[in-house]
């Protein structure tokens, strides 16, 4: 598995930070053969560290975020959150390779699984780019679904984290 690591707002860690981030993040190669790569961002902001990992697994992207005022415990929010969405994944392709369509679930977990409580339909119509930007201002939510108005293709503008916006498009 090839591990690329980058670092935004630290001038270099030390090589044996640089040494747990590789063993910690190649552990998940125990759950599945078949890794890809694995790109970790080791940021600092305020004196808090932050580790993103984003890991490609057959076709499929898992990514998790973990913050902390150490590197180390930046690194091992991530790589906790990392390993829990990996076995999950995992007990999820094991169930659909058994031919399992519906799992039993207790009361409690039924509980606290997580549902659709609101369904909204609206218009798509076609907009720039801008207009979209305007649209999300407007009604202050995290992202905004609309129709690109040159390419007709439907794009999602989501408002990121740093406070700049993201666009989604449609690939193919």
């Amino acid at each position: 598995m090839e591990i690329s690591i980058t670092l935004k707002g630290i001038e270099s860690i030390p090589g044996v930070v640089e040494d747990a981030i590789k063993n910690k993040i190649s552990k998940v190669e125990k759950y599945f053969n078949n890794v890809q790569k694995a790109d970790v961002v080791v940021s600092k902001q305020r004196g808090r560290y932050s580790v993103e990992t984003t890991m490609h697994i057959a076709g499929r992207v898992l990514r998790a975020e973990g913050k902390g005022n150490l590197i180390d415990q930046a690194l091992k929010n991530a790589t906790d959150k990392l390993d829990r969405q990996v076995r999950k994944y995992k007990e999820k392709i094991k169930d659909s390779y058994k031919g399992v369509k519906e799992k039993e679930l207790t009361e409690e977990q039924v509980e606290d699984s997580p549902a659709i409580v609101k369904v909204k339909s609206f218009p798509i119509k076609p907009m720039s780019v801008e207009e979209a930007i305007l649209q999300l201002e407007l009604l202050d939510h995290d992202f905004f679904v609309f129709r690109d108005e040159k390419t007709g293709e439907y794009n999602v503008l989501y408002r990121r984290k740093d406070g700049n916006y993201g666009l989604i498009k449609p690939k193919g």
